[in-house]
C-alpha cells in the first residue's frame, strides 16, 4: 500500500491540466511502441494452422465427461476406421499417434530404407530401435532390407506416391515390409491415397495420423492399416482414452471427411495464392496441396539465407538443412494475411 500511496502522491500538487497532458503523452507513447512492435510469425509448423472442428471438440468433450473413471471402448472407433477405408476391423490398429506406431513397426537391427526427404525424426526413430537408416529415392527406393518406410505426401515438397508407382514398390520388395507414413494422407488425393491398397498388397502397412489435417495433436491419435498379424502388436496394451476414441469415430464420419476435403482444397488455394504472389521473383515453391511450402530461390541465396533473413523481419521458417537440402526452406502456409506477409518479407 505504501507503494501506491507514494504514487499517486505525486500528482497532488499538480494542476488538472498538467496530469491530463502526462497522462496523454504516456498513452501516445504506448501506441507508438505498439505500432512499431513486429509480432512473430511461427511457420515451422506441418500441420493445419486453425483449431480442430468444434464437433470433434465435442465429442471429445462429451467423451470425457461421461467416461473419465472407464476403459474406454475402442471397438467402435476402430470400427469407424475400418469402415472408411473398406477394411475389416482387425487389419486396423489405434494407437497414440503415428510416431508411436511407426517406432513399433521398425526392427530392432538391421537396414531399413527410407525414402528422402520424408518426415524429418525417421532416422533418429530407426536408430533408436537399433537398426541403421538407408535414404533412398523415395519414389524408386532401391536396396535390401527388411522395412522400407516411405513418406506420401512427402514432409517437404508434399510430392505424393500415386498407387501404380506404390504397387510396384511392393511388388519389387518380395517379402520385405513397406511401410507408407500417411499422417498428411487428408491433403492427397483420395484416389491415390495409400491406404486404398491394403486390402490388395499383401506387404503394404499404412500409418495415418489425426494431428495434421484434423489438427488433433494434442490427443495423440493414429492407426495403422495393415495385415492382421502385424498390426495386431501395435495397439496399446491400456487401449486410447475416451476423448480420443470419440475424436477418432468424428474425424472418419462423413462430416469429418468434408471437413479433410474442404481443408485439402483450402491448402490448393493458398500455394495458388503464394505461387501467384511469387511471381516475378527469384522465388518459387513446389506446387502441392499440403499445408505448407518448399521454398527455394534460383538466385545465389541458399536456405540458411532464407531462413536468417525471414527471421530478422521476424517469420520464423525450418532450413532444409534438416533433410540435408541447403537450397529450401519449409514455410507453413498459415491463411492468405500469413502468406501475404511471407511473400513481402521475402521480397524485403
Amino acid at each position: 500500500m505504501p507503494r501506491f500511496r507514494d504514487y499517486y502522491r505525486q500528482f497532488e500538487e499538480m494542476p488538472p491540466e498538467e496530469v491530463a497532458l502526462e497522462l496523454r503523452a504516456r498513452r501516445a507513447e504506448e501506441r507508438r511502441r505498439a505500432l512499431s512492435r513486429v509480432e512473430p510469425l511461427d511457420l515451422t509448423g506441418a500441420g493445419w494452422f486453425e483449431p480442430p472442428h468444434p464437433d470433434a471438440v465435442n465429442a471429445a468433450t462429451f467423451a470425457l465427461r461421461r467416461a473419465l473413471n472407464a476403459y474406454a471402448d475402442v471397438a467402435p472407433a476402430r470400427e469407424a476406421v475400418a469402415a472408411r477405408f473398406e477394411l475389416a476391423p482387425e487389419q486396423v490398429a489405434l494407437g497414440h499417434g503415428a510416431g508411436e506406431l511407426l517406432r513399433a513397426l521398425l526392427p530392432r537391427s538391421g537396414d531399413v530404407l527410407v525414402g528422402w526427404p520424408g518426415w524429418q525424426p525417421l532416422p533418429d526413430l530407426v536408430a533408436a530401435a537399433g537398426g541403421r537408416a538407408v535414404p533412398v529415392p523415395a519414389d524408386a527406393p532401391a536396396g535390401t532390407a527388411a522395412t522400407i518406410v516411405l513418406t506420401s505426401p512427402a514432409d517437404t515438397s508434399g510430392a505424393v506416391i500415386g498407387r501404380a508407382a506404390l504397387r510396384a514398390v511392393c511388388a519389387r520388395a518380395g517379402d520385405a515390409t513397406v511401410v507408407v507414413d500417411e499422417a498428411l494422407g487428408e491433403f492427397a488425393d483420395p484416389a491415390e491415397s495409400a491406404a486404398g491398397l491394403v486390402g490388395e498388397v499383401p506387404n503394404l502397412v499404412v500409418v495415418r495420423s489425426f494431428s495434421k489435417g484434423h489438427a488433433m495433436a494434442g490427443l495423440r491419435i493414429g492407426a495403422a492399416l495393415g495385415p492382421p498379424a502385424v498390426v495386431e502388436r501395435l495397439a496399446p496394451s491400456g487401449g486410447l482414452s475416451a476423448p480420443a476414441a470419440a475424436a477418432v469415430a468424428w474425424a472418419v464420419s462423413d462430416r469429418g471427411m468434408e471437413l479433410a476435403a474442404h481443408r485439402r482444397a483450402a491448402a490448393a488455394a493458398l500455394h495458388a495464392q503464394l505461387a501467384d504472389g511469387l511471381a516475378g521473383t527469384p522465388f518459387a515453391a513446389a506446387p502441392a496441396a499440403v499445408p505448407f511450402a518448399w521454398l527455394a530461390s534460383s538466385g545465389d541465396e541458399d536456405g540458411p539465407g532464407i531462413s536468417s533473413r525471414l527471421a530478422a523481419r521476424q517469420v520464423f521458417v525450418v532450413p532444409g538443412t534438416l533433410w540435408g537440402d541447403r537450397r529450401h526452406v519449409r514455410a507453413q502456409l498459415r491463411g492468405p494475411h500469413g502468406i501475404e506477409r511471407l511473400i513481402s518479407a521475402l521480397a524485403a
